[in-house]
């Protein structure tokens, strides 16, 4: 079964992170531990044959938020600029044998670097897996 894991990161640190970037900068030793992590997470899922994907995603400052309205068809806002504590940093899609393991992984990924993680079955063209 595929999951989906969706890291969420503390909203200020990853402003502070976007606004210091700086490409020719070492990275600082807390967000080095947690690439380093993830690097090396993701080469164990790829050789247990878990590992289907996974993607950084840019500054929330870039997003676009579409609804439908009642009249006129949908309304396209900035952002998703409602107060929050936390922003949706990356995400990975993960091909496990049970919903207990998918859970077990993201664990060890909040564990590590304190992210707050999300495991969401992903539906197959029969609906939701069983879990």
């Amino acid at each position: 079964m595929k999951y989906l894991m969706l890291a969420y990161t503390n909203a200020q640190a990853w402003q502070s992170a976007m606004a210091d970037f700086d490409p020719d900068a070492p990275m600082p030793a807390d967000a080095q531990a947690a690439c380093d992590f993830y690097e090396q997470l993701a080469k164990e899922l790829t050789e247990s044959g878990e590992f289907v994907t996974t993607e950084g995603l840019a500054d929330p400052t870039h997003t676009k938020t579409i609804r439908k309205r009642a009249e006129g068809g949908p309304e396209v806002t900035d952002g998703p600029y409602a107060e929050i504590k936390e922003v949706l940093a990356s995400y990975a899609i993960i091909d496990c044998e049970s919903y207990d393991r998918a859970v077990a992984i993201g664990a060890r990924v909040a564990d590590a670097v304190g992210d707050t993680i999300e495991i969401r079955p992903i539906m197959d063209a029969f609906g939701a897996p069983e879990l």
